[in-house]
């Protein structure tokens, strides 16, 4: 009698612990796409495309800073002197402003 008592414990124990197992499974399977639809955190990887688009915006961040301090270089420089004509070497010697 005492094998009998025995085993039936054993089958009761064995189907105690299937049941929180399974019971355990699935609620991890339920908590599964919980877990998807709440976001991604601050601290998570960025994915190939925004890391790009960040590459991209610094390295037009850094174009338009090194675009300032040469502007600002170029401001700060003694202006030429007289007046500048780009064109001086392709107008005839002969042509006066007056024919304009």
């Amino acid at each position: 009698m005492h094998k009998v008592t025995s085993l039936r414990s054993r089958a009761t124990n064995m189907k105690r612990f299937i049941f929180i197992f399974a019971a355990a499974v699935t609620m991890a399977m339920l908590a599964g796409p919980a877990v998807a639809q709440k976001g991604r955190s601050q601290g998570d990887h960025k994915t190939p495309l925004e890391l790009q688009y960040e590459r991209e915006r610094q390295a037009q961040e850094e174009n338009e800073r090194t675009y300032n301090e040469t502007m600002k270089r170029l401001k700060s420089q003694a202006p030429t002197t007289g007046v500048s004509d780009p064109w001086a070497n392709v107008r005839p010697a002969n042509d006066s402003k007056s024919k304009r």
